[in-house]
């Protein structure tokens, strides 16, 4: 900063406190506007990577590779052969974290009471604890993973539980077509019941050993309907999915955002709400911040006249009123991104919970505890917003300033 601009800083600076009472309450104004901004979006943000996460860890995992009919018609007959081979393949690439094959299958399952439509997934419990997390969804007193050696064993969840009237130990019977069509089906005894965040998800899916189903439906060997893939990083979906279809080119190979466009949606929405729910604010205050600038050129009437006519230039007393105009944002902008940054930390690791009222997000996949999530870049994009708001807020008030005659203006 040149000599000349330090020094209209620091008139600027000494001017705002000039009046304490009016600057702390515009000050406190800015500070209220960015806190409740960035704390509701972080709340928004922090409920969308919630909704994210819980799906990329026990549903979509990062990319899926199916044969293109299946996911058109999820028969069982259009399945992946050779599953064995595409598995060492892919498992051998860099960015691959871990890889699981399943066999799916639509059935109906019953108990003495109740029966309800679901779908089977047949699994090799050591390689699935390696791409999703049901195994650690277990609830307390809802047995075990797939401890138990035993054929025909299930892990259900608590809303199928109690949908089913089934408990621990309980028989479910599951009916379903087999690879040739015909119809048929098996008891399986309730080995353990879980419970994710997302209850549409829970009362659809059930979990059994895969060789088991395989059995039962007919399954040629070395065959699935869906291979499910982690990535050490999940920015790196977009160059793996490429990298995956040469390798298995006669398969439809999908990342998560194409798996599921409602996650890519959400996460893109939060960005544009943060721009959105910051620009009313900003705009609200920026009135506020011109009215309490008008007001002080018109106190400072003759003292701008006279700074005017002792040879200080129209641009140095806009970069003043700039400056005064600027600080008054910039203060509170600070302290309501260190109150919003000191609110985002302790909640996002201790999280809000709203079980309460929370059914109805379990519904859409939301969590029952909220955990707020804001990047730095978002406290430096609505640090920016502020300044931008401060040269404009600083226009109108300057202009008013520069139309004044410095003899008038003394002479009132």
């Amino acid at each position: 900063m040149k000599q000349n601009d330090h020094t209209i800083f620091k008139i600027s600076w000494r001017n705002i406190w000039r009046n304490r009472l009016r600057s702390s309450i515009i000050i406190l104004a800015v500070t209220i506007g960015i806190f409740g901004g960035l704390v509701s979006t972080g709340i928004m943000k922090g409920m969308v990577m919630g909704l994210i996460n819980n799906s990329l860890e026990n549903q979509t995992s990062h990319i899926q590779i199916h044969n293109k009919q299946f996911v058109e018609n999820n028969e069982v007959g259009f399945l992946m052969n050779k599953t064995d081979k595409l598995l060492s393949k892919i498992s051998k690439e860099p960015a691959v974290k871990s890889v699981c094959e399943r066999t799916k299958t639509f059935g109906m399952a019953s108990t003495a009471s109740k029966s309800a439509g679901i779908m089977v997934n047949g699994i090799d419990p050591v390689r699935e604890k390696t791409v999703t997390g049901i195994w650690k969804k277990i609830v307390k007193g809802g047995g075990t993973y797939f401890e138990s050696n035993k054929r025909n064993r299930i892990v259900i969840s608590e809303k199928l539980a109690k949908k089913l009237k089934a408990r621990i130990k309980s028989k479910i019977v599951i009916t379903f077509q087999d690879y040739d069509g015909n119809l048929t089906g098996a008891s399986f005894k309730v080995e353990g019941i879980y419970r994710t965040q997302n209850s549409m998800f829970d009362k659809q899916n059930v979990f059994v050993r895969k060789t088991d189903l395989d059995k039962l439906l007919n399954m040629p060997s070395h065959s699935a309907h869906e291979i499910a893939i982690v990535l050490k990083n999940y920015k790196q979906t977009g160059a793996e999915v490429e990298r995956i279809k040469r390798l298995t080119p006669d398969y439809l190979v999908q990342g998560w955002p194409e798996i599921d466009p409602y996650l890519q949606v959400s996460a893109s929405m939060v960005d544009f709400m943060l721009y959105i729910f910051m620009l009313i604010i900003l705009i609200a205050l920026g009135f506020a911040i011109v009215n309490t600038m008008l007001m002080v050129i018109l106190e400072r009437t003759k003292e701008l006249g006279m700074i005017m006519a002792i040879g200080m230039n129209k641009f140095k007393v806009f970069k003043m009123i700039f400056y005064e105009t600027t600080l008054l944002g910039i203060i509170g902008a600070l302290v309501g991104i260190v109150i919003s940054a000191a609110f985002t930390l302790y909640f996002g690791r201790y999280g809000i919970d709203i079980s309460i009222v929370g059914k109805g997000f379990e519904a859409m996949g939301y969590g029952t505890v909220m955990k707020p999530y804001l990047e730095l870049t978002d406290y430096f994009q609505v640090l920016i917003m502020v300044i931008i708001t401060g040269l404009i807020a600083s226009v109108f008030p300057t202009i008013r300033a520069l139309k004044m005659k410095p003899v008038e203006a003394i002479r009132d």
